[in-house]
């Protein structure tokens, strides 16, 4: 599994993580087809050191960490599962942004969000008042699912 890049956006005090790769069932008017290679980027283990790194020493900027892509959930399940695993340990709200719907996150994957954006983006779909826990989403088929303290996602 690759990274393609990573960024920080003020607007969200984010922290986001681009995956490269994407199966081919791409979205209509997909906004990154930059992503669809799985070749793209660099192997997640030689830059996770640098990324916890960055996520210590910017710990107070940082509200959330967003991983999206591409698409992760067409990558290995396992380098998923492990970059999750890794970036848990700092204690920030994850949110994994994907085209698939909630039934069809692996439960490993649930365990280790605790936000999960659901939803292709679909352009004829486009609305400018999809606002969910503070984050506008694209399109009016998209949802965020929050992972309640009994571990269900509503």
């Amino acid at each position: 599994m690759n990274i393609i890049s990573t960024q920080y956006t003020l607007k969200y005090k984010s922290l986001e993580i681009v995956l490269s790769g994407c199966s081919g069932n791409h979205c209509s008017g997909c906004h990154s087809p930059e992503t669809w290679d799985f070749n793209v980027g660099t192997d997640y283990r030689k830059l996770i050191s640098k990324i916890l790194k960055k996520i210590d020493e910017s710990s107070n900027l940082i509200d959330w960490i967003w991983v999206y892509g591409g698409e992760p959930l067409d990558n290995n399940i396992n380098d998923l599962e492990d970059l999750l695993y890794e970036l848990r340990a700092k204690k920030k709200p994850i949110m994994l942004f994907t085209r698939y719907s909630i039934d069809d996150v692996p439960q490993e994957i649930k365990e280790l969000c605790d936000y999960i954006k659901c939803g292709a983006y679909k352009k004829e779909l486009t609305v400018d008042d999809n606002i969910q826990y503070g984050v506008k989403l694209a399109t009016k088929n998209q949802k965020i699912y929050k992972k309640t303290l009994d571990n269900q996602w509503v």
